[in-house]
């Protein structure tokens, strides 16, 4: 699915699958739940594309104690920040 966004459009598509298994917090776990729901609410029509940002943005930040993770949505990763450097983690790979 295509959403315009500030004039462009991104891509929006589900993937599983993945080769190997990736730790994932509990908190990162239900955020990444709760995208995959929002995205099926604005393919089913259920949402319009301006609730799906303002959703999508509550939705793609998680902050814990030692961590936030945070989405991106034009690159459909998860980068996570630990207070001194990022790393990312794709969709595809922690979805399966």
């Amino acid at each position: 699915m295509h959403v315009p966004l500030g004039g462009g459009f991104m891509n929006f598509r589900h993937r599983t699958g993945g080769a190997g298994a990736v730790d994932i917090p509990p908190a990162l776990g239900k955020a990444m739940a709760d995208y995959r729901a929002l995205l099926d609410e604005l393919e089913s029509g259920a949402i319009d594309e301006s609730t799906f940002r303002h959703r999508a943005l509550r939705v793609g930040l998680v902050l814990r104690e030692q961590d936030a993770w945070i989405l991106d949505l034009s690159t459909e990763r998860w980068w996570r920040y630990d207070g001194v450097a990022l790393s990312s983690l794709r969709f595809g790979d922690a979805e399966g």
